[in-house]
């Protein structure tokens, strides 16, 4: 919010409280992620952009799950993405992320196809996975309820 104007010095405040506090979730996922993952950062970030790119629109449209008639993903389901799209998207060397990329295909944790790699249905059974998605949902509620209460502090005090 850069060239924000606080009508009120405590709304600046408050603010940066909110930053902190959003600051402080991060680190607590990343801490999670280093703990689940082996420490290495990049790789864990790599595996994110797959899982992401790779579910596309199997989780998206969240109407469809709670229709109880309607199967659970299968490994069709999940489309392949290439290593240059994950490069791009992570900002990490196309060079690092065929590396990492080649890693995690050979550990089990990515499938190859022709038009690049792909999660599994399975995938929060995986590894950590399980464990690291509890605390990363865990975290962002906790975190959104924080960053809510600071709103309401501020709108009651007329802040802004």
């Amino acid at each position: 919010m850069q060239g924000q104007i606080y009508q009120h010095p405590m709304a600046e405040r408050a603010f940066q409280a909110k930053a902190s506090f959003a600051c402080l979730s991060l680190l607590r996922i990343m801490h999670d992620a280093v703990r689940c993952y082996d420490g290495d950062l990049e790789a864990f970030v790599i595996y994110v952009a797959v899982a992401c790119a790779s579910a596309g629109g199997v989780w998206r449209r969240t109407e469809l799950l709670v229709e109880p008639e309607r199967p659970p993903p299968t490994d069709a389901s999940f489309r392949a993405v290439s290593r240059r799209a994950i490069a791009a998207s992570t900002g990490l060397s196309r060079e690092k992320v065929r590396r990492k990329i080649a890693q995690m295909v050979e550990a089990g944790h990515l499938v190859q196809e022709t038009r690049g790699v792909r999660i599994r249905a399975s995938v929060f059974l995986e590894r950590h996975n399980a464990d690291f998605t509890a605390a990363l949902v865990r975290e962002l509620e906790r975190s959104a309820v924080e960053l809510a209460r600071i709103d309401r502090l501020i709108e009651t005090a007329q802040l802004v």
